[in-house]
């Protein structure tokens, strides 16, 4: 048996692929970096993050956090030998990148289609060897919703070719349908697609013997008595042993759009998915246990780990917020550890400052990971030495509203600086940063131990508190500081993050060491 959640983690948009006895799952991850999450299953239940496909962003304005855009809704393909994920950036097109091995290299991100609101796209082969590419609509770019369009593509120039064709619009029936997946099963083709919207959705699955249509359409799963709201986007997944599976996401809050995996059948070419695989009853509910995949044990079998070239080997769950390269600074740590120091450089990589120091919610250097589970404790120590004066280096919580505490160096030494966000519009575009509380620290030598350590709790099913605590000194001069507990409900399109940071206008480092994340 096993029960959902199956990934307790904000991997949102998820898309499965079965290759040499593993299914990898692609995943959105907007603007931050490195992108293109792969994570690696051998029972479509455990989950293990093994790669990334996209080191940086292919768009400049990515020097900088361009917060909720970016990298949207990927798509897994494989054909020719050959895997393909592919990828809509709502302003800026469709990109498509390439490898013949998942947890090896992918090629750099190549425009395939040059448009403003073209989302969710999905690269299709069909059994005459034409190649499609089926996709949703952004409203917010392109002026409307709720249709699915194709456009033909072409593999030997990587591009698409004539005009984009609407083949269904489900604006009466099926408000805000997007992120589509194409199957073809008994002369049928599927398209998997959600409605309704991420919080309040639904399954649908569109069928027509051809693909412009016309489509069917059949509400196939939806939130019903389960409490597990949407739900929305995902994929189904053929497994060796002639089983099928749904894996979607749902939304939770500050805990992001985490991973459930339902049970599939059937049913005069319709499938059953959830509860209705039991019931026959359509639509299906989300199934909160159920009895495990089949899969073929085998204990030599072990999935390899990719380290991110940019961080000499560390752990893979640390991403900045916008595009990186060397500068920011080293990661030492070793896949499968949880034990990792951090030496970042001082930098204002921001678009915007505040009283001479860049506001984090604006800054690229800022380097974060996701919740993993409902609480959690994040830990470490911070050797402040080569921190020049009137620089700061600290830890973060961030949800759509985030709180930071640092350590500032100045003038006449170290203050603690406790500070909030504040914005009375939360827009994707800035933040405004207040402090909170100022306490100088009597520190006589930098490079003493300063322990930090972060808390986060669940408040409710869908939002969390966190709490900070900072330590100092020795045995005779001993200093502790608690901060309040800092509630926030919601991400910003994405889960709650932690991290560290270093930030200033004077060139220098801080040394972050023996990080833990427990929960």
């Amino acid at each position: 048996m096993y029960t959902n959640p199956v990934i307790f983690c904000d991997y949102s948009d998820p898309d499965v692929i079965y290759a040499n006895g593993t299914y990898f799952l692609v995943a959105s991850s907007f603007n931050f970096t490195p992108g293109l999450p792969i994570l690696a299953s051998k029972n479509l239940v455990n989950w293990k993050l093994v790669n990334y496909a996209l080191e940086n962003i292919p768009a400049s304005r990515f020097a900088y956090p361009q917060n909720s855009q970016g990298i949207w809704a990927p798509s897994f393909c494989h054909h020719n030998g050959k895997y393909y994920i592919i990828v809509g950036m709502p302003d800026e097109g469709i990109f498509i990148t390439e490898s013949d091995n998942i947890l090896g290299t992918w090629s750099q991100m190549k425009q395939v289609h040059t448009s403003k609101g073209f989302i969710d796209p999905c690269l299709f082969w069909d059994d005459d060897g034409k190649a499609y590419i089926i996709h949703a609509y952004a409203k917010s770019r392109c002026g409307f919703n709720s249709r699915i369009g194709i456009l033909d593509f072409d593999e030997k120039t990587f591009r698409t070719t004539g005009e984009d064709r609407i083949i269904y619009d489900g604006t009466q029936t099926q408000p805000t349908i997007e992120g589509p997946k194409v199957y073809k099963r008994n002369g049928w083709y599927y398209i998997f697609a959600p409605a309704g919207g991420v919080s309040e959705g639904w399954q649908t699955v569109l069928r027509s013997k051809n693909i412009e249509g016309p489509y069917e359409e059949k509400i196939v799963l939806h939130e019903g008595k389960s409490g597990i709201n949407g739900p929305h986007q995902g994929a189904l997944v053929e497994t060796p042993f002639g089983e099928n599976w749904f894996i979607h996401f749902q939304e939770r809050g500050i805990f992001g759009r985490i991973v459930h995996l339902q049970p599939v059948k059937w049913k005069d070419d319709w499938p059953l998915i959830g509860t209705a695989v039991k019931t026959g009853i359509m639509p299906g509910e989300p199934v909160l246990r159920y009895k495990s995949p089949k899969y073929k044990k085998n204990r030599s079998e072990n999935i390899v780990t990719k380290a991110v070239r940019a961080f000499d080997g560390a752990c893979l769950d640390w991403q900045w917020n916008a595009n990186h390269d060397e500068s920011f600074g080293k990661i030492y740590g070793f896949p499968d550890s949880n034990v990792e120091s951090f030496k970042l450089k001082v930098l204002n990589v921001s678009s915007y400052s505040k009283q001479n120091f860049p506001v984090l919610w604006n800054s690229s250097n800022v380097l974060t990971q996701k919740i993993q589970s409902p609480n959690f404790y994040f830990s470490g120590n911070i050797e402040v030495s080569s921190l020049p004066c009137y620089c700061r280096a600290g830890i973060i919580f961030a949800g759509d509203e985030y709180a930071s505490v640092a350590i500032e160096r100045t003038a006449e030494g170290y203050d603690l600086v406790y500070l909030k966000s504040k914005n009375v519009d939360l827009t994707d575009i800035i933040r405004e940063e207040t402090e909170i509380e100022r306490i100088h620290l009597s520190i006589q030598n930098p490079s003493q131990c300063i322990k930090f350590k972060l808390e986060f709790f669940p408040f409710s099913e869908f939002s969390g508190t966190s709490q900070f605590t900072i330590k100092t000194g020795t045995i005779l001069n001993r200093f502790r500081w608690k901060s309040d507990f800092f509630t926030t409900e919601n991400g910003h399109w994405v889960g709650g993050r932690f991290g560290v940071y270093a930030i200033g206008n004077t060139d220098g480092s801080v040394l972050f060491y023996n990080i833990k994340v427990r929960n």
